[in-house]
């Protein structure tokens, strides 16, 4: 089972990018995660995405490990055309 920190004062996740818990009744930062993805890449998830991309692997027949570098992977494309196209 995967381990997740709570109560970190600089929590957020690489996917989401929310830093609090989104529960009304809960006034505090994230439930977080760090998972290697690769060669010196690691991604900090909350406890959210990281039940949400881990059940969207499994139906796609991937490991996690796989589907979360090619999301990363995306999103660093995406990332670097955006600011591309915003310096324009």
């Amino acid at each position: 089972m995967q381990n997740f920190i709570y109560n970190s004062p600089d929590a957020m996740c690489d996917l989401c990018k929310s830093t609090r818990n989104p529960h009304p009744d809960y006034d505090e930062t994230i439930p977080i995660t760090s998972i290697d993805i690769g060669k010196k890449r690691k991604l900090t998830l909350c406890i959210n995405c990281f039940f949400v991309h881990k059940e969207c692997s499994e139906k796609e027949g991937q490991t996690l490990i796989a589907y979360l570098s090619r999301l990363n992977n995306l999103s660093l494309i995406l990332d670097k055309a955006y600011k591309k196209n915003s310096n324009t």
